[in-house]
């Protein structure tokens, strides 16, 4: 409640500034007390699984998940364009100086150690991922070679202050405490359900609803696709017309291609059971 009312206690000043001064100071202050933020960090004992079986899973994880696509191939960070430029981290210089839990918090919560947030790191599609998955996914990365120097943390041009300003950019932190989880439909579609909310909840919400832009469509239209067709989106990014699609090519092509049959039969048999659910239904079973 403290860190809500100091957060509009911000906004009010530079709301009141912006009278004297004009929007661009508007924007630059209250997108500054934004980013100038600070959450409660929680705890984790999650262990990073340094078994080889628990390196080569979490290799795997981290491409299903997209760590790879963001943060390069080797993970020594990337230039992103999209929502705003910014670079993605250097994740292999970060194994000497974060801890299993630093790592935890910044993959699920979207927090760095210092307890501010990250920007543009998908964190509410890794909310729901279990303990074990995180720690492949760490026995992973501390299997990396350190090389290069740690990313430092970014500096927003007017350009992003304005999105955040204008609430069109969310912290990670943020979006990882707002999320809810895909309506549950049973044990039955328990494996399909969590492989939608981490693989395809980073663009569709891990509720599958789409994102407020609208680029990303609730996944309902699943219906749309037969089994055959289904397998083409996740392999080759074709749409159920078979015509390429812009986002989800690349991301077939990186990502998802290395999904197995019995992997992407249950993803299809959650989602086309999730299309047939009502819309009043979803909200009570996601929050059971």
């Amino acid at each position: 409640m403290a860190r809500l009312l100091l957060w509009g206690g911000a906004a009010v000043v530079a709301a009141a500034l912006a009278i004297f001064y004009g929007p661009p100071s508007y924007v630059w202050l209250l997108s500054e007390a934004i980013l100038d933020r600070r959450y409660t960090l929680p705890r984790s004992l999650v262990i990073a699984d340094s078994t080889p079986a628990g390196i080569a899973r979490g290799a795997r994880l981290a491409q299903l998940a997209g760590c790879t696509g963001c943060h390069g191939r080797a993970l020594t960070g990337n230039l992103l364009r999209d929502p705003i430029s910014i670079r993605a981290s250097n994740l292999s210089a970060l194994t000497r100086k974060y801890s299993d839990e630093d790592f935890d918090r910044a993959i699920r919560r979207g927090l760095r150690p210092d307890a501010s947030s990250l920007w543009v790191m998908p964190s509410q599609a890794y909310l729901y991922m279990r303990d074990v998955d995180i720690a492949a996914i760490l026995g992973f990365l501390r299997s990396l070679t350190p090389t290069g120097k740690a990313t430092p943390a970014p500096e927003m041009d007017m350009a992003a202050r304005e999105k955040i300003a204008r609430a069109k950019l969310i912290a990670a932190a943020d979006l990882s405490q707002t999320q809810m989880p895909a309506v549950d439909l049973g044990p039955h579609y328990s494996g399909g359900r969590y492989l939608a909310m981490f693989a395809c909840g980073g663009c569709h919400g891990t509720e599958l609803t789409g994102s407020q832009d609208g680029l990303a469509p609730d996944l309902k239209v699943i219906r749309r696709y037969t089994r055959q067709k289904f397998f083409n989106l996740m392999r080759r990014g074709w749409s159920a017309n078979g015509r390429r699609l812009r986002t989800m090519a690349p991301l077939a092509r990186d990502r998802f291609h290395i999904l197995m049959d019995w992997e992407i039969d249950p993803l299809y048999a959650y989602l086309m059971a999730r299309a047939k659910v009502p819309e009043v239904d979803q909200i009570s079973r996601a929050g059971r």
